[in-house]
């Protein structure tokens, strides 16, 4: 588990869709992924894994339009930022936890922790679909996963969405003003201390371009290698829809996670948030098998 920022996040390229950071890109995979975001050593596992026609599950797993209020504001908290990625690497933490992997078709779960990234040559363990985000509107609240640094395996954080973008002013930061998320970091790496990348179809691969390519083949649209399909459609939320239909209309849950992306985060780039850490939900544990 070494080098996880190195070219990923943008941070250290200068590349990247808007700002210091770029749209994505953080430890593990950055914009998409750094060179170790993914891969460490070893290798997946766990029960839990991915699949499911919707990935991420959750009254309203495929994402939908915002939700029409808002929850308690938190109290306390740190300020930090998110951006996004997903580079189709093997978790980090899947290498030394029962955060699993998945083959190929990104829901048969992998239990050997020590099969290698789909982002190494040959590898045959790529990120699980089911690590897409989604909304919940049991709890009117998004819950997904993302790489973080600093922390162990399977931290989890609240994040409030500010309003303001970190890459400055954009209308879906806005849009987001009030409304919460909770993440947990299934990869670790040298990003910000105060950035959450998170995991999004469509959001960016990095560093990390072998990945994709092995699991979907080198014709499909990633979109700009730092900040995605978003930064592909230069901003514009309408072609941004018009992306997550044409890429992932044929892999429901990544479909789902895109869809949850121009809905419930009104395709914000770069929102900045206040945080803390939390108490792991099921909803998230029942995905990733660990509890932090």
């Amino acid at each position: 588990m070494n080098g996880y920022c190195n070219k990923s996040c943008g941070l250290c390229s200068g590349t990247g869709n808007g700002g210091a950071t770029a749209s994505g890109g953080a430890s593990s995979r950055g914009g998409s992924g750094g060179a170790n975001s993914s891969g460490g050593a070893n290798g997946s596992g766990g029960a839990n894994g991915s699949g499911g026609a919707n990935g991420s599950g959750g009254a309203s797993s495929s994402g939908g339009s915002s939700t029409s209020g808002t929850n308690p504001p938190m109290t306390g908290g740190s300020n930090g930022f998110a951006t996004r990625y997903w580079d189709c690497c093997k978790p980090s933490c899947a290498w030394t936890t029962s955060v699993p992997s998945c083959g190929k078709d990104g829901t048969s779960i992998i239990t050997d922790k020590n099969a290698a990234s789909g982002c190494d040559n040959g590898g045959t363990a790529f990120e699980c679909y089911d690590f897409s985000p989604w909304y919940d509107s049991s709890t009117n609240m998004s819950y997904g996963f993302a790489a973080h640094n600093g922390v162990a395996c399977g931290a989890c954080f609240e994040l409030q969405f500010t309003g303001n973008g970190n890459s400055g002013p954009n209308a879906g930061a806005a849009a987001l003003k009030g409304q919460q998320m909770i993440v947990q970091a299934i990869n670790i790496g040298g990003i910000d201390n105060t950035q959450f990348d998170l995991l999004i179809p469509g959001g960016g691969v990095g560093a990390e371009t072998n990945g994709c390519s092995a699991q979907w083949g080198s014709s499909t649209d990633f979109g700009q290698t730092y900040g995605g399909l978003l930064a592909e459609c230069k901003d514009d939320p309408t072609c941004m829809k018009g992306k997550c239909q044409s890429v992932f209309g044929s892999m429901p849950a990544l479909l789902a996670g895109c869809n949850w992306f121009t809905g419930w985060y009104n395709s914000a780039d770069n929102p900045q948030v206040i945080y803390k850490q939390v108490t792991c939900p099921s909803q998230i544990t029942s995905k990733s098998g660990i509890s932090g």
